[in-house]
């Protein structure tokens, strides 16, 4: 019976021992596959720390690109077979008959040797709109002038648009203030509608004594009024009055009241008219003003045409 017992303990102790050995053998795995575990998360920080990529946005598209200071509405665009005009030159030929530029073309002011802009230093330039595109695209410097949109030979006399001596001035009050030896003109685009061009010539006129009167030494330059384009001129929304008709029709009254004051007639009108008498459709945006190329254009026909 001894016997029996101590085998039976013995065998319970081996059983114990085998289970011992299988729980260390799992223990030892569970540590294993960790520590896989573990490997592999010291690798993940540095995929995540990796620079994101951009996308990179697509190219604004060319026709919203801004090519122009230009801000003035735009025409009708051209045909496109249409032909470019011909760069104005300082000695075009002779502008065709019933024109804007015909009329005068016998007083005007011949083409002469260029001037730098120190000629223009002691000069002031009166005029609406299409003048104050010339001062801001012209390319002149320290020179004076007296704009304003809208202004007439009438209101001229009677805006207080010039600032001078801390003094709000019509131009005739400023002529009497100021001293200049050349006094540059244009006037006649906003006239355009008026019934009568004999009230055109007769103020134009009274603006020319007041110069003449306040500066008797001073070089007047009166500059034709530039035409109109051709879509201009045939559009229905200004009831027919930017037309050249009412170009040359002041224009022919102009150029008597030239010859009457015994001042300087300068044919601007020749290097921004087409074969028409239209003004070039590529000058202007809107029809009648002008563009920045065709103001630069300008002032060097001013800078060519000068008495000597």
């Amino acid at each position: 019976m001894a016997a029996r017992g101590n085998h039976s303990r013995r065998g319970s102790g081996g059983g114990a021992a085998a289970i011992k050995i299988i729980l260390l053998l799992c223990v030892v795995l569970v540590m294993v596959a960790a520590g896989s575990t573990l490997f592999s998360g010291r690798e993940s920080p540095v995929a995540e720390s990796a620079a994101p990529v951009t996308p990179t946005p697509p190219a604004e598209p060319v026709d919203n690109l801004v090519t122009s200071p230009d801000t003035q509405p735009s025409a009708p665009a051209l045909t496109p077979n249409a032909e470019p005009s011909p760069h104005p030159s300082a000695d075009a030929p002779r502008p065709p008959a019933g024109t804007a530029a015909a009329v005068g073309a016998d007083i005007a002011v011949p083409a002469s040797g260029a001037v730098d802009d120190g000629y223009f230093a002691d000069a002031v330039f009166v005029g609406n709109s299409r003048t104050q595109g010339l001062q801001m695209y012209g390319g002149v410097t320290g020179t004076t002038f007296w704009t304003k949109v809208g202004l007439t030979v009438s209101s001229a006399a009677t805006d207080r648009f010039v600032v001078l001596n801390n003094q709000w001035l019509t131009v005739s009050e400023a002529l009497a203030q100021a001293s200049y030896n050349k006094v540059y003109i244009m006037l006649g685009m906003n006239e355009l509608g008026w019934v009568y061009e004999s009230v055109y010539k007769d103020d134009y006129g009274k603006l020319i004594d007041v110069i003449q009167s306040t500066h008797p030494d001073a070089t007047i330059y009166v500059q034709s009024i530039i035409p109109v384009s051709h879509w201009k001129e045939t559009s229905d929304s200004d009831n027919g009055t930017y037309t050249n008709a009412n170009v040359i029709r002041l224009q022919t009254v102009l150029v008597e009241l030239c010859k009457e004051k015994g001042v300087n007639y300068v044919n601007v009108a020749e290097v921004m008219q087409d074969t028409d008498g239209c003004l070039f459709p590529e000058a202007t945006q809107d029809g009648t003003h002008l563009t920045a190329e065709y103001c630069k254009i300008w002032m060097d026909y001013l800078r060519t045409h000068t008495v000597q």
